[in-house]
């Protein structure tokens, strides 16, 4: 069933397959091979026609386009992931505005029907323990966490849940000229593990429309009520589906009763209080005021029933919209919207689905990996310039930073968390008292009391935090705005990112069809390595005792002796093996490798070329180089990823 689907999707009849050939649309592998290689290196059109045009490339290569007109041609006759829409609406007379959009419902049949991801796809929740007493209980997955047993309690018996976690950000696509803005929404989902969900070459995140940027930014009342206008025609197949269920065919090629439920929405703080209606200010989470959100205590939770009643309130009391705001302003609403888009979505509260936002707002143009690397020195540039009380309140500030990004959690983890909250409102007055603050009445310092309980619900951080949108930025909206002519670019960027797509699809395709070849297609932009080391080592052949010498490690021939040893079916007793020697005197020696962060936490950029990368250097004294040995720290205990140094 799986085959014939992606053959019926691919437009490939059973017996025209084999007069078609395998790569149809394209005539042979070289013909796709090419095609895939300028689409995904972004080759200029000007630069390929330039190439083609060179007598005697077309014809030698047996390339069937003869420019990027032709090869766009071909690429078009793949049929899309999910057909794009547009809708123009209007909220005044000549005040139009224009959003793209795409059926929800479409791509979360694509994201499900992946075969390349049908192994890791989880379709029921799982409770994990620390050990057999099931005393300690471990959060990491999203369907380790208690939101999706909830849920799936109330579902029919045999359906499955899709948990849908929406994100909205806009993004500045210039930066030196005049201000050109994009605001994407991305849909994925948290049956997909975050570890494929995170990266952008896998295809598992969704661009599922752009919202008009130059009307929802305007400050006035009609703003607010346009962005719930667009996410209400956007987002309404899932109220219906959420319902009543709906049948997808999973990249296994079973079919399943699949109830999509909107879980989680990740923004930035602005863009929470405009989308739960919440009064700017206050939490978007719970019913604290503007002036309560320094206190370590927390105040009701927010409720949809709660918000509505409020709005219905208002609008039964009032006759004008400046009057309908105040009223709603007063018991803490946001009163720019009369219907917001979430009100009748089912198993959902949207209070309840926001995250917490992990950004700093007066960084606009800083990334994460960015505001990482200014934590690392953060509290080591304080030392010795404040009272200890100052550091003391920084430093726990910092560790409940760190911990929130551990990529699992168990109840011990989510209790030091805590603890480091507690410390750092116990030392926090230092601040009043030196006058660096007047007060932290600051929605995020008050979010996060709302740390634990999300990751309770919903898993780890790094399921749903802003830092992993922020990345997809620059593959569905930057990218695609460098490649169009800049006038009217919004159909440009589709179509240049429908292109990216169907090149991914049919990636998948061929590789599913043409299964029996061993080979891999010979272009592959992206690789799958985490430890990079040089080619050739730096010394061939160094003798062993000169090793030693050089770099300053004595033991190192007896460690080596033991390490050997460990791997021996017949090991040698202690006292034989001091005075064991080794089969051989000499070794390569490599000064130095590289490693990726992408599994130490919350950093994203994970596909090779883009991610964060580190070294470390063991390298002797040179002429002219002083030597430079790094430190590796190596935690092996199963309590390594919930603990700290400790030293002096």
């Amino acid at each position: 069933m799986l085959h014939e689907r992606w053959q019926k999707q691919f437009d490939v009849r059973e017996n025209e397959e084999e007069e078609q050939g395998a790569f149809h649309p394209f005539e042979s592998r070289l013909d796709w091979e090419v095609a895939c290689w300028a689409i995904e290196e972004g080759i200029g059109h000007g630069a390929l026609d330039r190439l083609l045009a060179i007598p005697g490339v077309q014809q030698k290569l047996g390339l069937s386009y003869h420019n990027t007109r032709a090869l766009h041609k071909s690429l078009d006759a793949i049929p899309p992931r999910a057909e794009w829409h547009s809708k123009k609406l209007a909220d005044r007379p000549n005040d139009e505005y224009n959003i793209y959009y795409r059926n929800p419902i479409d791509a979360i049949q694509s994201l499900l029907g992946n075969p390349g991801h049908a192994k890791d796809i989880i379709y029921c929740p799982k409770k994990i323990f620390r050990d057999h007493t099931k005393s300690v209980r471990i959060y990491n997955e999203m369907w380790t966490g208690k939101w999706w047993h909830a849920i799936q309690n109330r579902l029919p018996a045999g359906a499955a849940l899709a948990p849908v976690i929406i994100a909205t950000d806009k993004t500045q696509l210039t930066q030196f000229s005049s201000s050109k803005l994009a605001y994407p929404i991305y849909l994925t989902l948290g049956n997909i593990p975050r570890s494929i969900r995170r990266k952008s070459s896998q295809q598992a995140c969704f661009l599922l429309g752009y919202l008009s940027v130059d009307k929802i930014l305007k400050e006035d009342l009609t703003s607010h009520e346009t962005f719930h206008d667009s996410l209400c025609i956007i987002l309404e197949p899932l109220k219906k589906a959420g319902a009543e269920g709906v049948e997808i065919i999973g990249g296994d090629g079973c079919v399943r009763l699949v109830f999509p439920v909107l879980t989680c929405y990740v923004a930035d703080y602005p863009e929470q209080c405009l989308v739960t209606c919440s009064k700017y200010g206050t939490c978007p989470k719970c019913q604290a005021r503007a002036d309560e959100l320094a206190k370590l205590s927390q105040s009701a939770v927010r409720t949809q029933t709660w918000t509505m009643g409020i709005i219905e309130d208002a609008k039964s009391s009032t006759n004008t919209s400046s009057a309908f705001k105040t009223k709603c302003m007063e018991a803490g609403v946001g009163g720019g919207v009369f219907l917001p888009f979430w009100h009748g979505f089912p198993h959902c509260d949207i209070h309840h689905s926001i995250t917490p936002d992990n950004g700093w707002s007066s960084l606009s143009q800083i990334g994460g990996k960015d505001r990482k690397h200014m934590a690392h020195i953060l509290l080591g540039c304080m030392i010795g310039k404040v009272p200890r009380d100052v550091i003391i309140s920084y430093r726990s500030l910092l560790d409940f930073i760190y911990l929130a990004q551990y990529p699992s959690h168990d109840d011990d983890t989510l209790a030091y968390m805590e603890k480091a909250l507690k410390d750092f409102h116990h030392h926090k007055n230092i601040l009043f008292n030196l006058g660096v603050r007047e007060h932290l009445d600051i929605p995020k310092i008050h979010s996060l009391l709302h740390y634990v309980d999300s990751i309770t619900w919903f898993g780890t951080t790094d399921n749903y935090n802003t830092e992993m949108m922020e990345h997809f930025h620059i593959d569905f909206c930057k990218e695609g705005w460098y490649a169009s002519n800049h006038h009217n670019e919004m159909p440009q960027m589709i179509s240049w990112l429908s292109r990216r797509e169907k090149v991914s699809s049919f990636k998948t395709y061929l590789k599913m069809t043409l299964e029996n070849e061993d080979e891999e297609f010979t272009y592959s932009r992206f690789k799958d390595q985490r430890i990079l080391i040089a080619k050739y080592p730096t010394r061939k052949n160094q003798d062993i005792q000169e090793i030693m010498e050089k770099h300053t490690c004595p033991g190192f021939q007896h460690h080596l002796t033991h390490f050997i040893n460990s791997f021996n079916n017949n090991n040698i007793a202690g006292g034989r093996l001091r005075n064991a020697s080794l089969p051989f005197s000499s070794l390569d020696v490599y000064h130095g490798f590289r490693f990726s962060l992408n599994d130490l936490g919350n950093d994203v950029n994970l596909d090779l070329g883009n991610e964060e990368i580190d070294s470390v250097k063991a390298k002797p004294k040179s002429l002219g180089s002083p030597a430079r040995f790094d430190t590796i720290v190596i935690m092996i205990s199963e309590d390594c990823e919930s603990t700290g140094l400790q030293g002096k």
